[in-house]
């Protein structure tokens, strides 16, 4: 019996170091892939917001600036006030992600078909 617990647990460690081997390889190589294709510079997603009355759009950075895409506010403006008001966590995030998925999908559509 104890034979098949120590194989066990020698199963698991190796599995575990395995996976983390593989998931710090993948780690290494993406970074490896950032420097070569944006010179060292982090390659980061970012919303900024126009400083203008309304705010109806927003901007989406990507890749340090190299891609800019605008995003209509959305018309569910009532439910993203409601999102809003909750404390800063993941589920809020969701929940604004579940509200917005359907706009960004149909915005992204169109500006892929009309590049």
């Amino acid at each position: 019996m104890k034979k098949h617990i120590k194989k066990a647990a020698w199963i698991a460690v190796m599995g575990y170091c395995s996976f983390m081997m593989l998931g710090m390889g993948m780690l290494r190589t993406a970074q490896q892939t950032r420097r070569t294709l944006y010179g060292g510079t982090p390659a980061l997603a970012q919303l900024s917001r126009p400083a203008d009355a309304k705010g109806q759009q927003k901007t989406l950075l990507l890749g340090g600036g190299e891609w800019a895409l605008t995003l209509p506010h959305p018309k569910t403006g009532a439910m993203l006030a409601a999102a809003e008001k909750l404390p800063p966590s993941t589920g809020k995030l969701l929940l604004r992600l579940f509200i917005l998925a359907d706009s960004a999908a149909d915005y992204t559509a169109e500006c892929i078909s009309g590049a």
